[in-house]
């Protein structure tokens, strides 16, 4: 494929992905305010159990199905048209399950009114598995923009209709309403399909499976490519499940624990939505950027290990982990510094400010776990983070839950619980990574190419004081000015740093 159009791609991806995620922070936004801390929190708790219920149904077969596409256009086709009807059935049944237990997961909760968010966002595990399906098809044959698009609707679905639901259903309570807003799930991912399967009938002529390919399908769904088909994606799908099960775990974990510091069932879930619905939010909107970073670099620094250009791949390693570590250190400063400002000017109140501030950390911590595995994913070595997340998963869990249950400790515990998830593997990862390529991983470089970041704080109090001393009055007025400032340094500072690279 030329390089242009590599660029194109990438560019429109990463667009994409930005337009994604500002309409669902657009759609939360007013959500939280309707619902408050405590409807956040039972929003975000049926949202972690759907995660993990939808990662076990879908496993790590869109992925395998997009690989195996991508090296046999035809038999990724035929394999896609022999899935469609399992993973529909695979997908209602699982979603009809999920709906059938759902009072037992409410009960074990501790809060049987969770029955009918839980069985409000059961629909969609009948249809986003083949969506997500459809989506690894076209991912194999390189069709990015009708994938793109499609999440665009869905978001654009999901977040009206989250909205359209929690306010029509506030009146019957805050349990009620929040299983409107889970429903928005179900309306998006149905919209979607039905958008990509308009254009598949739209473009498609004829069948696609001819008569005379009968035996080679044969072989291909009996035979050996069958097995390593499945193999991979159950890999997969074990390696994807860490992330969805710490987020259960902590739904699980977390709201029981704090009651056993002293607070009530509605405090809890106030506290558990602050941290996890609202503050998350923030705190780990930058790591787009990281995430953005690690999909462009991918494929240059796969190229450049595979031609065994070793210089070229460590110079292209370190240039990209000195981007994410220094825009990591920069978000997290301005989230520690202006968090009461960013709590107020986006959910109306200072309730998530002690929250953003505990986990003010994830920017970095989480960019350069994301990073670092991204180089080391391009090494082949698959291994190594995957061990390095099951370790962080452990030992967030035993932080979580020893320390939530501390009186006072509430938001402390589950930020430390977070942070550990994300530094164990990144210790892993660095380890791993200074092991095989010397000079990749330069601990001491990012440190010294930090420094003035960590000096820039230090003109926080002197510059408020000369803001008032002029005449500022207006305390948020000094804030945006503030939070400006540091901004405009910090930008200037990593364009400064990269000017030559």
């Amino acid at each position: 494929m030329p390089l242009p159009s590599v660029l194109k791609q990438t560019v429109m991806r990463t667009s994409i992905i930005f337009l994604v995620k500002a309409i669902g922070l657009a759609a939360r936004i007013p959500l939280f305010r309707l619902l408050g801390s405590e409807g956040t929190g039972i929003y975000q708790i049926v949202y972690s159990i759907f995660g993990f219920a939808l990662t076990l149904t879908v496993g790590g077969f869109p992925t395998s199905l997009a690989l195996m596409t991508a090296k046999n256009a035809a038999r990724g086709l035929q394999l896609f048209n022999r899935l469609v009807v399992p993973f529909l059935i695979l997908g209602v049944c699982s979603g009809s399950l999920y709906y059938a237990i759902a009072p037992y997961i409410a009960y074990d909760l501790g809060d049987s009114r969770l029955a009918f968010p839980i069985r409000c966002i059961a629909p969609a595990l009948a249809v986003i598995p083949l969506l997500q399906l459809y989506r690894g098809y076209l991912q194999g044959i390189e069709s990015y923009l009708q994938a793109s698009v499609s999440e665009l609707v869905e978001q654009a679905v999901r977040a009206g209709t989250m909205l359209l639901l929690a306010v029509l259903w506030l009146k019957y309570g805050i349990h009620a309403a929040a299983g409107g807003a889970a429903f928005g799930a179900f309306t998006g991912g149905v919209t979607a399909l039905c958008f990509l399967w308009v254009l598949r009938n739209k473009n498609q002529k004829g069948s696609p499976i001819s008569a005379g390919k009968t035996s080679t399908l044969r072989w291909f769904i009996l035979g050996p490519e069958a097995f390593l088909f499945v193999k991979s994606s159950l890999a997969m799908m074990f390696t994807r499940l860490i992330s969805p099960a710490a987020d259960l775990l902590d739904a699980l974990i977390i709201p029981r624990r704090l009651q056993i510091a002293g607070l009530t069932h509605s405090g809890a879930l106030a506290v558990y939505g602050e941290i996890f619905g609202m503050a998350s939010i923030i705190v780990y909107l930058p790591t787009i950027v990281t995430a953005a970073l690690s999909y462009t670099v991918a494929s240059k620094l796969s190229a450049s290990w595979q031609s065994n250009n070793r210089k070229d791949f460590i110079e292209r390693s370190n240039i990209c982990l000195e981007i994410g570590w220094l825009w990591g250190i920069s978000s997290a400063i301005i989230l520690f510094f202006h968090a009461d400002e960013l709590s107020r000017l986006i959910f109306g109140n200072e309730d998530a400010a002690a929250a953003i501030r505990w986990m003010s950390f994830a920017p970095i911590i989480a960019g350069m776990r994301e990073l670092t595995t991204t180089i080391l994913w391009t090494t082949d070595q698959r291994k190594a983070p995957f061990i390095g997340s099951l370790f962080g998963l452990a030992c967030s869990v035993i932080a979580a839950y020893f320390l939530t249950a501390i009186p006072g400790f509430g938001y402390a515990g589950a930020a430390i619980g977070i942070f550990l998830f994300e530094l164990v593997p990144l210790l892993g990862n660095a380890i791993v990574l200074h092991k095989q390529c010397k000079g990749a991983f330069s601990i001491g470089h990012l440190f010294k190419i930090s420094l003035f970041l960590v000096l820039i704080p230090f003109l926080h109090a002197p510059l408020d004081a000369f803001l008032a001393h002029i005449g500022l009055a207006s305390s948020a007025l000094r804030s945006a000015i503030s939070l400006l400032f540091f901004t405009a340094n910090m930008v200037l500072y990593i364009l400064y740093r990269f000017r030559k690279k």
